[in-house]
């Protein structure tokens, strides 16, 4: 039965169940300790004051330990509940990492000193022109060399041989001031340094628990390999659809149309005869979108159902998937437009500086896929998700087509533009950071007041 119970430091009455009879408790009252004496046949019953070093974590009438309490400071205005919460430590929210953890990636603004030495020495010196290297290349080349080449030369005009055909035949199977012969497999080698980097990197970012190692390698590796051929799918899908038209008003329909349009994206992205908007539009429409989107789907599909993680884990599957993505096309661009044409400089920009930039890109992603979470839950209509995917996306998707379409032109402006445009994508993830950090404030200062407000009411 209920043993009376009388505390001697604030004189309140109160009955304690029996299975707290002989132990030290706190008082609910005043958090002062005392000791609940086991009843005797009479009702009397005595109290024990005690040092506060002696008494144990015994637990109260469902009340904290008394050491995470403090005396309650009246006020009524909000934030001095909300610090006076604080200071009592009322609940336990997840430890920030350090100062220096929190700012580590900004270490990767000097991955663009390579982009910025190429686009320097293309606005100095020129490109080099292939023609005149491959005429120097066959001057020094052996007869026997000359003779196999121009005979290939010339079913490259009929269309009957392609250059990989024409490297079969030069010496060392590249020109003059190439880097890599065309059959090399150096450039994986490349990539695999790159990796290695890019994800002891993550590694170290993640180490405070803001995500999980292998999620972080099992995601890159999904990107760089499921991710890239969902990608090529949807171009060559895009490419087909270009001479085919369709009727009627269901959703493949409707999906024949989108790969349609992207389709006309990648040719207006592609076609040297455009002008700046319609390169920009195709770079932006067919390249952006697609990459982006593809970049985001490991983030996109955890983030189907709630889910506890925090923004910073968000911001690292999005590091994590844009680095696997961008060394997988390091490793494509490397083998068909690089190997046995262009000179070493470029291979520090596809596997560092582009690297990282596709990084960014999608790391921003991934804080925004964070805070517009709600979107993406079970019962949104199909537009409302389309509306959500562009709200998440669109601002990489557009830095990625403008910087897309700058190269393009190549000139010496526009090389600056685009080095401006790499600049500027640090700028957008530093905001969707900002963003990210104050909504977290704002989660945990209500949680706070919350739980202040439940106490209080008990100990009322």
């Amino acid at each position: 039965m209920p043993i009376p119970v009388q505390c001697a430091a604030c004189g309140k009455k109160m009955k304690a169940p029996d299975r707290l009879a002989g132990k030290r408790v706190a008082c609910p009252a005043c958090k002062k300790p005392l000791s609940i004496q086991e009843e005797e046949d009479d009702t009397s019953y005595g109290v024990v004051q005690e040092a506060p070093s002696k008494l144990p974590h015994t637990g109260t009438f469902h009340e904290p330990p008394p050491e995470e309490e403090e005396e309650e400071t009246p006020s009524s205005d909000r934030r001095s509940r909300f610090k006076s919460a604080r200071r009592s430590k009322l609940i336990t929210v997840a430890r920030q990492p350090p100062f220096a953890l929190r700012n580590l990636h900004w270490l990767l603004v000097f991955t663009l000193i390579p982009l910025g030495i190429s686009l320097t020495y293309k606005s100095e010196r020129g490109e080099n022109d292939i023609e005149e290297r491959l005429s120097a290349t066959l001057a020094n080349a052996p007869p026997d060399a000359q003779i196999k080449a121009m005979a290939v030369i010339q079913k490259m005009e009929t269309g009957d041989a392609d250059l990989d055909d024409l490297f079969k035949v030069l010496p060392e199977q590249r020109l003059i001031g190439a880097h890599l012969a065309r059959n090399t497999w150096m450039h994986w080698f490349y990539a695999l340094v790159a990796a290695a980097l890019f994800m002891g990197f993550l590694l170290i970012l993640a180490s405070h628990g803001s995500a999980e190692p292998l999620h972080l390698l099992l995601i890159a590796l999904f990107t760089a390999t499921i991710g890239i051929v969902f990608l090529l799918l949807v171009q060559l899908l895009a490419e087909w659809s270009q001479g085919v038209w369709l009727r009627g008003r269901g959703i493949i329909v409707l999906l024949f149309y989108i790969v349609k349009f992207i389709g006309f994206s990648y040719r207006a992205a592609s076609d040297p005869s455009n002008g700046f908007f319609l390169s920009f539009l195709g770079f932006t429409l067919g390249v952006g979108l697609c990459e982006e989107l593809v970049k985001a789907m490991p983030v996109l599909w955890h983030y189907r159902r709630r889910t506890d993680q925090s923004w910073r884990g968000a911001f690292l599957w999005g590091l994590a998937s844009g680095a696997g993505f961008g060394i997988a096309e390091g490793i494509m661009y490397s083998s068909r437009y690089y190997n046995g044409l262009a000179g070493p400089g470029i291979y520090f920009v596809r596997f560092i500086s582009c690297v990282a930039l596709h990084a960014l890109w999608s790391g921003s992603v991934g804080i925004s896929v964070h805070r517009r979470q709600d979107m993406l839950q079970e019962g949104q209509a199909w537009h409302d998700y389309v509306l959500a995917l562009f709200l998440m996306i669109g601002v990489p998707m557009f830095l990625h087509g403008l910087y897309d379409t700058l190269l393009k032109r190549g000139e010496t402006l526009q090389n600056g533009f685009a080095l401006a445009v790499a600049i500027v994508s640090f700028g957008w993830l530093a905001f969707q950071m900002a963003l990210g950090g104050q909504q977290e404030r704002t989660e945990e200062r209500r949680a706070y007041l919350k739980e202040y407000g439940r106490r209080r009411t008990a100990r009322a």
